[in-house]
């Protein structure tokens, strides 16, 4: 498993988007997104994991050449 974003940077620096990303990481569904659909913070936080979800299957990608 990846290191997670809250290990690496200062918690002042641990935004919605890195929670997103580590919520991947530990295999929660995108559906468990902490934040409510109309705060900004709820589609910061789905950017994250959907962008930790396409780092995934490219890294899976270049595994299997």
């Amino acid at each position: 498993m990846s290191t997670l974003r809250r290990d690496t940077i200062d918690e002042d620096q641990y935004k919605p988007f890195d929670q997103g990303w580590d919520a991947f990481l530990e295999q929660k569904r995108e559906s468990r997104n902490p934040w409510a659909i109309n705060n900004w913070k709820h589609y910061d936080w789905q950017e994250g994991w959907h962008a930790c979800e396409d780092n995934d299957s490219n890294t899976s990608d270049e595994q299997l050449h």
